[in-house]
């Protein structure tokens, strides 16, 4: 059977991580943890406790002390995109149990209005002599000549139709502008881009 520990019991889990020594670890150090970092009740613990143990993660060594067994396997819930990850590859980032792919999407966001991205690009590009859309990825180069041929588009309905996330999308723009190729205008109550020179 395959076990998937939701954010509550992934907390007392990362607890009973940290407090754990050789000989195993006391209850009472993993309520005070998991009441000061995630705001976990002594029931809510117990409780969490008495699972792990029902389902193998923590047993009762011959010194009669709770330990984790750390030969049993677990999946946590990405709380991100929601799917299903085993235990050794999940990261902790900001109390959320979140996938890799996930993590790297939160943490590398490119600035869209960025005077020295849009500075360092410009000399690269002279010095390197690339005008237009030369040194693009095939990428880059398609969302250009889109937003070319339309006049403008949208985030929503880019993402949408070359299968891209928000973020990449995003960071997408971001190198597009970076090169003055494109630019955010305002229509209405939605942010379009559209050709630098427009």
């Amino acid at each position: 059977m395959k076990l998937v520990l939701d954010e509550e019991e992934v907390g007392v889990l990362e607890c009973i991580k940290e407090v754990q020594i050789d000989c195993g670890f006391h209850i009472r150090d993993v309520i005070k943890k998991a009441k000061a970092k995630y705001g976990l009740s002594r029931t809510t613990v117990y409780e969490i406790v008495g699972y792990l143990e029902f389902h193998g993660l923590v047993r009762t060594n011959k010194a009669g002390n709770r330990e984790l067994d750390k030969n049993a396997s677990y999946f946590v819930i990405c709380s991100g995109c929601g799917k299903e990850i085993p235990e050794s590859e999940y990261i902790k980032d900001n109390g959320w149990a979140i996938c890799e792919d996930c993590y790297l999407e939160a943490h590398q966001q490119i600035k869209f209005a960025d005077p020295m991205a849009v500075r360092s690009k410009k000399l690269f590009r002279k010095q390197h002599g690339l005008e237009g859309t030369e040194g693009l990825t095939d990428l880059q180069k398609e969302l250009y000549d889109f937003i070319l041929t339309e006049g403008g588009a949208t985030e929503k309905k880019i993402s949408k139709l070359f299968g891209l996330t928000s973020q990449e999308t995003r960071n997408q723009f971001a190198l597009l502008r970076h090169c003055e190729l494109v630019k955010g205008r305002k229509v209405g109550n939605e942010i379009y881009m559209v050709p630098f020179d427009s």
